[in-house]
């Protein structure tokens, strides 16, 4: 093959051709492909969406129970303390679901090769360890709280993710969190308990808007878990009409325990308007109302939340 000109140069009566790497710059940005690659899978081990709208949710109740943004770093070790129960929960889920996704899923995490089953033992490990540090801050009611809420999602990984209770960790976790909030830095509210009857069926769509990419697959492995009975479409349908419980439950109860029953109505707007919202990207183009409905479910029942505990306050 002939060389350019610039790339050759006359030496004694013979022609010196300059020694190159062509695949150099190839290799260097393979490199930064599986730094970034890395990068995102550390990121999607833990499930970063919903440990992200959990802190949103518990910083929004943070600023309820104390009327404002909390002083003193109380804000950040209460966040802290959530974040540690949740990585921990999301590092073991995808350690339980390895073998599963490396058949299903092979582009997951640890299946993938980007983080090894060690290391994310390890990162659980320490997230517990930070967890029950920054919550023990708070008092020994407030860690045996969040002690509960991180337990019940590791319940949920290590056994009821496969059965057809796989509903029972939510319930129990989800409507504890402003509890927990509340007594980290208020104290015990007991008009807080009406969420768990509230909230009961709004924490099973949850679920199942959380459990709905992998109803296929689980359904074909055969694990027999709720989401995987029901199948996709009856799954979403289920989804939807326990999410739009809540608002429906809260409007009866509103003008007989709050006299700010305009709040709950405006909850009880964006869900409406969330659930519609992922109705329409279903009818549209099923995969996308799929992947949409865990982000527009979960910011329902956060809204839902905020706004029942802001009327009752």
């Amino acid at each position: 093959m002939t060389q350019p000109p610039e790339a050759s140069t006359r030496r004694g009566g013979r022609t010196v051709v300059p020694a190159v790497s062509p695949g150099r710059g190839t290799a260097r940005s393979s490199g930064w492909r599986h730094v970034a690659r890395t990068v995102h899978a550390w990121l999607v081990l833990p499930h970063a969406l919903p440990v992200l709208v959990v802190l949103a949710t518990t910083a929004g109740f943070a600023i309820l129970a104390r009327g404002g943004i909390p002083s003193g770093g109380e804000l950040a070790r209460l966040l802290l303390a959530m974040l540690g129960g949740q990585l921990a929960i999301g590092a073991v889920n995808e350690v339980v679901d390895a073998d599963l996704d490396a058949v299903a899923q092979p582009t997951k995490p640890i299946p993938a090769g980007y983080v090894s089953v060690r290391a994310a033992l390890w990162l659980a490990g320490v997230s517990l360890a930070a967890m029950v540090f920054f919550a023990a801050g708070f008092g020994p009611w407030s860690l045996a709280l969040c002690a509960l809420g991180t337990g019940a999602g590791l319940a949920y990984d290590l056994w009821a993710k496969r059965t057809l209770l796989s509903w029972l960790p939510y319930l129990v976790a989800l409507p504890l969190l402003p509890i927990w909030v509340w007594v980290a830095l208020e104290g015990f509210e007991a008009r807080l308990l009406l969420l768990y009857p509230l909230g009961s069926l709004a924490v099973v769509g949850v679920h199942l808007s959380q459990a709905l990419p992998d109803a296929g697959s689980d359904r074909a492995a055969g694990i027999r878990s709720l989401s995987s009975l029901l199948g996709e479409r009856r799954a979403i349908l289920a989804c939807w009409a326990a999410t739009l419980s809540a608002p429906v439950l809260a409007l009866l109860l509103a003008r007989a325990v709050t006299e700010r029953p305009g709040v709950v109505l405006g909850a009880s707007a964006v869900v409406a308007a969330l659930v519609g919202l992922d109705a329409a990207l279903y009818a549209v183009r099923r995969p996308l109302g799929v992947a949409a409905c865990f982000p527009c479910v979960a910011v329902s029942t956060a809204a839902m939340g905020l706004g029942w505990v802001l009327a009752v306050r």
